[in-house]
């Protein structure tokens, strides 16, 4: 398994170019358009609200009016949502719990902000669900590590914990 600072030939995390990386992963590994499209758009969601939230990241009238058309219509209408609705709410309402508490247990002991670190990181299970419903468990299980260590192996604890300081 490789370390989060030996991955030198991937591009720097939340970029453009890392975007376009991000996207053609998510196609092979979940193997579903309206699966993908649900889960840049959840993403995309959660990105703004964190943004708010953390108050670090200017939000624009345009981000808010892209969020808007998103959770009241083009979610709703996605195929792939409208069919897994009950079950994807369930794993959403983890996570946002999760992420709720990772910025609770950032401000809390050294040993906290290990948990934030971990919890932050939530939406690998939503990820890992969605592979699980369009491409099924054993398939899931083949991928898992792959997916974990795409979106997790950007960021070390400790460079985590500096930035919080």
């Amino acid at each position: 398994m490789a370390q989060p600072d030996t991955i030198p030939t991937r591009p720097a995390f939340d970029t453009p170019e890392w975007r376009d990386i991000r996207d053609g992963k998510l196609r092979e590994w979940v193997g579903n358009d309206q699966a993908v499209g649900f889960l840049l758009q959840f993403f995309d969601l959660c990105e703004v609200i964190d943004d708010l939230w953390d108050g670090d990241k200017e939000v624009t009238k345009a981000d808010l009016t892209r969020i808007l058309f998103a959770v009241m219509t083009e979610l709703p209408l996605n195929p792939f949502f409208a069919n897994y609705r009950n079950e994807l709410a369930a794993v959403m309402i983890t996570g946002i719990n999760a992420w709720l508490d990772a910025n609770e247990l950032e401000q809390g002991s050294e040993n906290d902000k290990v948990f934030s670190y971990v919890l932050r990181d939530w939406y690998a299970e939503l990820i890992a669900f969605v592979i699980y419903l369009t491409r099924g468990r054993d398939y899931m299980r083949s991928v898992s590590m792959d997916v974990r260590q795409f979106f997790t192996h950007h960021e070390t604890l400790e460079q985590y914990k500096e930035d919080l300081a």
